[in-house]
């Protein structure tokens, strides 16, 4: 059995053993699906699916191990595939990758660089806009890739996650919270004026929602689009905002300290681009590039 035939067993299982859906979506006669099964099984003395009135109604016990191998199979010659063509293909031209602003300094400032020195025939154009904005302009293909915060709120956006870490809590050394050394709870900033990212950016809804799922109301006083406005107040004023943990390590000031929320409060940045749409080799190359990178070579501290 060759790997087309394997993609005709394989499908034809996922038409749930109904023929004429499997063979309109293999664009191949029924007959000739049918002659295909009874080809092989008699060639191979086995019977893979299970027969009643002259219909498929399962797989055998056979059928199924030689299913799950036949998955295995088909994904690994597609990989295959893959590399040969990216190997093949010159690597050259333009990926379009949209980045919130509240991480792109902070966690590409070596991977950008990197990147383009590694691959000089590849022009990567960095777009900045919030995670609602990069979202409309996956679906709507004007960007190749996006690197987003959870959550993923579109169906169609295929995912990976490239980095997790702790959201912190952020307040100058003066201010009454910093006396307290161990974990701080959604109650212990009831009372407390927030400055937070506004609602382009996932991270505000996340706050919100944490808030909420612990009763508690958020006295938010200031929202803003600039991380960096942000931990400024916090530092001159006594406030207290919320955000990734290794924007504080770039940011340098000797003002600050950092709280953690208890429950655990994470984020998590995924590359994310369109499910099903053109996957070719130089978008996939991008993608593997960051995955990479963050997963071996990026530093939190």
């Amino acid at each position: 059995m060759n790997i087309k035939q394997l993609e005709y067993f394989i499908t034809i299982v996922e038409s749930n053993y109904n023929l004429s859906k499997a063979s309109k979506i293999l664009h191949v006669s029924q007959p000739g699906l049918t002659k295909f099964i009874k080809d092989f099984e008699e060639e191979e003395g086995v019977k893979l699916f299970v027969h009643s009135k002259g219909r498929l109604v399962d797989l055998s016990t056979i059928g199924k191990e030689f299913y799950q191998n036949a998955l295995k199979v088909t994904e690994n010659y597609r990989k295959l595939m893959r590399d040969l063509r990216l190997k093949k293909s010159e690597l050259t031209g333009k990926v379009k990758v949209g980045i919130p602003p509240v991480i792109l300094t902070v966690l590409f400032r070596q991977a950008i660089p990197k990147f383009i020195i590694e691959n000089p025939d590849i022009e990567l154009e960095i777009v900045e806009a919030g995670a609602s904005e990069l979202q409309k302009m996956l679906l709507l293909r004007e960007i190749d890739i996006a690197f987003l915060i959870d959550t993923i709120s579109i169906p169609n956006i295929q995912h990976k996650k490239v980095l997790e870490d702790e959201i912190a809590i952020v307040i100058n050394k003066h201010h009454r919270l910093a006396e307290k050394k161990s974990f701080l709870t959604y109650e212990d900033l009831a009372e407390e004026r927030l400055v937070i990212l506004n609602d382009t950016f996932m991270l505000h809804h996340q706050i919100i929602k944490g808030f909420a799922l612990n009763n508690v109301t958020p006295n938010i006083f200031f929202q803003s689009g600039s991380w960096d406005l942000l931990v400024s107040i916090c530092e001159n004023l006594d406030m207290v905002t919320l955000l990734p943990a290794p924007i504080i390590d770039y940011y340098a000031g000797d003002e600050l300290v950092c709280r953690y929320l208890e429950p655990k409060f994470t984020w998590t940045v995924r590359i994310c681009r369109l499910d099903h749409s053109y996957h070719n080799a130089i978008i996939d190359y991008v993608e593997t590039f960051f995955i990479k990178y963050f997963s071996t070579e990026f530093k939190k501290y």
